[in-house]
């Protein structure tokens, strides 16, 4: 009789801490194909979720209950709120602030020094630029782009696909 392994899609951090390091990435131990490389210096609470390949670089910090999907990478000096979503494939770039209860979807990109602000939500395919600015409870729609230093006020709707030049201020 075959015994079938389970296949989790996300392990809790105060698990994988405990994982041993194969070619600089921590592997889980029951399931071989699930690694992720979690810089020594970055700060996570015990209860967030990491999901197969991810990356979390030096000195980023995630707050509790977030959730960083397969493949993302959160990068340097980069603080992602609690209970925040980091979808699959998703890029947060270096120094950005992501608030709490914050959802950025699949293979979205948020670009260096970007604010994005409490329960905001990022579609996925979407790009935010360098230094903009999301407000609370915005909405960027999937393949919308926002351009380096575009301000998005509170509760502000980006349609899908939608284009906001760089510098330009959108009010909800």
């Amino acid at each position: 009789m075959e015994t079938k392994t389970e296949t989790r899609e996300y392990y809790r951090y105060d698990e994988i801490r405990s994982w041993p390091m194969v070619d600089g990435w921590s592997a889980c131990p029951d399931d071989s194909h699930f690694r992720v490389s979690i810089h020594s210096e970055a700060q996570l609470r015990p209860s967030v979720l990491i999901g197969r390949g991810a990356e979390i670089e030096r000195k980023a910090v995630v707050g509790a209950g977030a959730r960083v999907g397969s493949e993302a990478v959160i990068g340097p000096w980069a603080r992602v709120g609690a209970e925040a979503v980091i979808g699959a494939g998703a890029v947060v770039w270096f120094v950005v602030k992501v608030g709490a209860g914050v959802m950025v979807e699949y293979d979205a990109v948020i670009g260096s020094n970007a604010v994005i602000g409490p329960w905001a939500v990022i579609g996925s395919g979407a790009r935010v630029g360098s230094d903009a600015v999301i407000g609370s409870g915005a909405r960027v729609g999937a393949g919308a782009r926002v351009g380096a230093g575009a301000t998005v006020d509170d509760e502000a709707v980006i349609e899908s696909g939608e284009v906001v030049e760089s510098g330009e201020v959108v009010e909800a």
